[in-house]
């Protein structure tokens, strides 16, 4: 019997890395996942590797409508969504001097709306089966003193309220 028996996960980034790693130990641990990512073959790979309990789709975190399918596409499934975890992203590795910005809006759009995105998405669906979790991956690099986009869009995942002076839970 596992932690998650009885438990319908969706989960971003699922392709590689740590959304890979999610996606291998939700099932292990009996949760259905539906799973997406822009990384197709990488995907299908890996929801035929894991079985029955395990889809994948194609789903752009940055796409209002990408979100509104694979969350339906989950309910009809699954018929339910218990777990959200929010852990696609990307970083880009150049000097703001070098970074245009298209790319910089990329990663905002990935990165922090994606986030809220699913969040939005997920709310209601999950209200209507009682209540849920939703897990939004970030990194340390949100706390401390590191490269100053990645340290932007780690503290809006982290508190996506962060721009008015507020922290998590204050009114």
């Amino acid at each position: 019997m596992g932690r998650l028996d009885g438990k319908v996960a969706l989960i971003t980034g699922g392709a590689r890395g740590m959304g890979k790693s999610h996606v291998r130990l939700f099932v292990a641990e009996g949760a259905k996942v539906i799973f997406g990512d822009v990384l197709d073959e990488l995907g299908q790979a890996v929801a035929d590797e894991l079985g029955d309990n395990c889809r994948y789709l194609h789903h752009d975190v940055s796409s209002e409508s990408d979100w509104e399918n694979t969350v339906e596409a989950t309910l009809e499934a699954f018929g339910k969504i218990d777990i959200l975890v929010n852990n696609a992203g990307i970083l880009r590795q150049c000097p703001i001097t070098d970074m245009t910005l298209a790319e910089f809006k990329q990663v905002l759009d990935i990165n922090a709306v994606g986030c809220w995105l699913g969040m939005k998405n997920v709310v209601e669906p999950m209200k209507a089966n009682g209540g849920g979790a939703i897990v939004n991956i970030s990194s340390i690099e949100g706390l401390t003193g590191a490269r100053p986009l990645h340290r932007l869009r780690r503290q809006q995942v982290r508190d996506p309220r962060h721009d008015q002076g507020r922290r998590p839970g204050t009114r």
